[in-house]
């Protein structure tokens, strides 16, 4: 089931998810508190959380570190900062209330 490949950030800008496949979610791999992997029943990958982006997050150690970082500087927003396999996206304050 492959797709366009998607990048989305939550609100504050604190969790990327990067979507390779539309899939079901088999399994989902730890690598650390900030890194999740999610795979299919055959394996493949689906998606890639990262969390804490606002102090950076390293791709280093993770299967297909190099597919990932290509996906994000490919298709990532303009805010989001990719420097070798550290990937930075700035928090994002709430609008001032008058």
């Amino acid at each position: 089931m492959p797709g366009a490949i998607e990048v989305r950030i939550n609100e504050v800008g604190d969790i990327l998810y990067l979507r390779f496949l539309r899939a079901k979610i088999a399994t989902c791999r730890e690598f650390g508190d900030w890194r999740n992997l999610d795979y299919d029943g055959e394996g493949r990958l689906i998606g890639v959380e990262l969390i804490g982006l606002p102090r950076g997050v390293s791709l280093l150690g993770l299967p297909e570190a190099d597919r990932i970082r290509d996906a994000l500087i490919a298709h990532g927003p303009p805010e989001l900062r990719v420097e070798g396999y550290e990937v930075f996206h700035p928090l994002n304050e709430p609008a001032p209330t008058a």
